[in-house]
């Protein structure tokens, strides 16, 4: 059978994601692109020696779970971000207010501290809160209710303010989807809301951590590419495609340079009125209704680092600026210095989009565009599986979403398996985190000491629900690095309380995971072992640890109790008896589910990965005989016997005379059966009994006892 063969137009976020599913399943992809970089709105460039990103800058744990996979699985470096926001109305004679710095930037304009209908507008933001949530869940409760409302009738029907809509509502809606302030108003109130509920925009303050690509958004699309590479996929950049039409022998794939391929399938990973124009003439009437409906906002993109288009008080400087004029018209700058942790530079690297007139010191012009949430192209969405697949062309792009890169990873990942005839599990946004106050004040010390600790490596927790802490250690350069998913913020009680032992019973519970699951445990060990010997030569030789001593004062208590135990617990005949019985009496037949034929329990000696178990075992037994220097003339004393494994091979090997004990019964009759089926009762006995009730009189020329140092104690 021939290998399908598809064609993927488009080598934005949806494009390249759609042909990282193809190809991860022997697929023979090949991808189109008209620009000469990979990546769409992850446009990364290089002002005076540093990466600055155009596109694509932030995401959070919260609202962007499925890219938050793809970066782990790539192992794509992330640090925080800042996602704070400003209003400035008419140059700073209106209204300004930001929330970078808390109050001192929400009362930037000192006159606002007495402004009735400032205050009025601060109300309105918590009861708008409420009525958006309410609001949302009442239609997804009841979907055949009525989702035609535009935002402003939302609004208007509520009787909120004017400043409330100009201040507030409408700067951070023109901010998002780069529109007018008359068209925020024509929006679909219901897709608005929805994702400013999911996206918790509905408050000021404590939104969740937002993060950025450590070295910029190229980072992760050279890995998508190196990876899409080695599987056999050909990227050809600077290839535009006229157009995409079908005949009886698939879909063929003719390219502004007169080039002309057939593929079985194709995947138009595009923006929906570019995928229409390729479409042609040939473009069914479904596809012309549905793909119409998107409409686009089209941006001029400034990199530039002119501060007249930030606001007028620096107070109120933030991340994301939004500048309103008395005439509607709407310019939002970003603040790549905080959003990308640049630091300082002199001059701050801004990023305008839409400004009246060219910014000063402009370094850079680009052109892009956004899809708007309308009525309209809500009800489309609701479509598309009307025209997937229905000519052998599948459509995806952040359009079928919100228009973001989430989105965008969403669509391209469910055309590609859709055109597979397979199923596709989209992740959906976690709960954030909401620990308990005991719960929070164990993160405190946790967190503090994880700062004072790790001098070398880097350690990352990354909270289910958004918040990441990262400990980066700068006494020693070490490329030592583990990434722990906690799910439960009873980790971090655990941890306070327990120390080393609540590690262990966190990851044993699900509390943690490790984004690497193959290595991830070893990583973590690795860290701290490095941490540890780091620490160990720069303490003075005066205080020395002990190994009762937590690591973690809080951990006293529970260390206390532990060391108590400890020395109170006495290893009596009967206590030994009770506690070898409940572990190696449950069954034979159990232990054998994991164990060699020869039964042998203890850790074995492998010269490779993937050597038989037998194999290292037998080695190991040998090892051991040889360590020994044991000849026929000697009587062997093995204590902990198993079950047999030794005493038969020792016995085989060199004619001696064994004596084995054990305390457990099964062992005991299938060793002795084992022995009976050799024939060699003459040379070996078992006892079961306690090495302690050996009687003196007995004499032995070695005595071996491998991997019972726990049962001694």
């Amino acid at each position: 059978m021939s290998k399908l063969r598809v064609a993927v137009v488009g080598a934005g976020i949806s494009g390249l994601v759609a042909a990282h599913v193809l190809a991860k399943e022997g697929v023979d992809v090949v991808i189109y692109e008209k620009e000469d970089y990979l990546g769409g709105h992850a446009k990364t460039v290089t002002m005076d020696g540093i990466d600055l990103d155009l596109g694509f800058m932030v995401f959070n744990r919260v609202t962007y779970p499925n890219m938050m996979e793809l970066f782990e699985n790539l192992g794509v470096d992330m640090e925080l971000s800042d996602m704070s926001f400003s209003v400035s109305l008419d140059k700073g004679k209106g209204c300004e207010w930001g929330s970078r710095n808390g109050l001192s930037s929400l009362f930037a304009q000192k006159k606002n501290v007495l402004n009735p209908k400032f205050w009025q507008m601060i109300r309105e933001i918590v009861k708008f809160k409420a009525d958006v949530i309410s609001y949302v869940e009442e239609l997804e409760k009841n979907p055949d209710l009525d989702r035609n409302e535009t935002l402003g009738h939302f609004i208007r029907s509520r009787g909120y303010s004017e400043l409330f809509q100009k201040a507030y509502l409408v700067p951070i809606c023109a901010s998002i989807w780069s529109c007018s302030s008359e068209g925020v108003l024509n929006f679909s109130a219901y897709s608005i809301l929805s994702f400013c509920r999911n996206h918790h925009l509905l408050q000021l303050f404590g939104r969740p951590q937002w993060l950025t690509v450590r070295w910029r958004s190229q980072t992760y699309i050279s890995k998508v590419k190196d990876d899409l590479e080695r599987r056999g996929c050909q990227i050809r950049n600077g290839c535009e495609v006229r157009a995409v039409s079908t005949k009886d022998e698939g879909c063929v794939v003719t390219c502004e340079n007169g080039s002309i391929e057939v593929y079985n399938s194709c995947i138009v990973a595009a923006h929906a009125p570019d995928a229409l124009k390729i479409l042609g003439e040939q473009a069914t009437y479904d596809e012309s209704r549905i793909l119409g409906a998107f409409q686009y906002a089209y941006s001029d993109i400034f990199l530039h680092r002119d501060k007249n288009f930030m606001p007028q008080n620096p107070a109120a400087w933030s991340a994301w600026n939004f500048l309103g004029t008395v005439d509607n018209k709407v310019c939002v700058t970003y603040w790549l210095n905080i959003l990308q942790n640049l630091g300082e530079t002199g001059l701050p690297y801004l990023v305008t989009l839409n400004p009246p007139h060219t910014p000063e010191n402009t370094l850079l012009r680009w052109s892009t565009g956004h899809p708007v949430p309308s009525v309209a192209a809500s009800k489309a969405s609701t479509r598309l599986n009307d025209i997937q697949g229905k000519r052998g062309i599948w459509f995806c792009g952040a359009y079928q979403g919100y228009g973001f890169h989430e989105d965008g990873l969403k669509a391209g990942t469910v055309a590609a398996q859709s055109l597979l005839r397979k199923s596709c599990t989209i992740l959906s946004n976690p709960k954030h985190m909401v620990p308990s106050w005991t719960e929070t004040g164990a993160r405190l010390l946790v967190t503090k000491f994880l700062n004072g600790f790790i001098a070398t490596g880097s350690l990352m927790l990354l909270e289910e629900g958004g918040t990441m802490f990262t400990f980066e250690g700068t006494t020693k350069k070490s490329f030592l690095k583990v990434s722990i998913k906690v799910h439960s913020p009873q980790f971090y009680w655990k941890v306070a309380t327990q120390a080393d032992l609540g590690l262990a019973d966190a990851y044993i519970n699900g509390d943690i995971s490790f984004v690497d699951k193959n290595e991830g445990l070893l990583n973590l060990f690795m860290v701290y072992v490095a941490n540890r010997d780091l620490k160990a030569s720069v303490t003075s030789s005066s205080y020395q640890r002990g190994w009762w001593t937590p690591l973690l004062l809080t951990a006293g208590l529970a260390s206390a109790k532990y060391f108590f135990q400890h020395v109170s617990r006495q290893n009596t005949l009967t206590q030994a008896r009770r506690n070898i019985s409940r572990h190696y009496d449950l069954s034979n037949e159990l232990f054998s589910l994991f164990l060699d034929e020869t039964m042998t329990y203890s850790c074995a000696i492998f010269k490779s990965e993937d050597e038989d178990l037998k194999i290292a075992q037998l080695r190991k037994i040998s090892l051991l005989i040889e360590r020994a220097r044991i000849s026929k003339d000697h009587h062997v004393l093995e204590i902990g016997c198993g079950w047999g494994s030794l005493a038969i091979e020792v016995v085989k090997r060199t004619g001696c005379q064994y004596t084995g004990i054990t305390l457990s019964e099964k062992q005991l009759t299938y060793a002795e059966q084992k022995v009976r089926e050799v024939g060699m009762q003459d040379h070996i006995k078992f006892l079961l009994c306690d090495y302690r009730q050996l009687p003196e009189t007995y004499k032995y020329d070695r005595i071996i006892s491998c991997r019972i140092d726990d049962k001694l104690q």
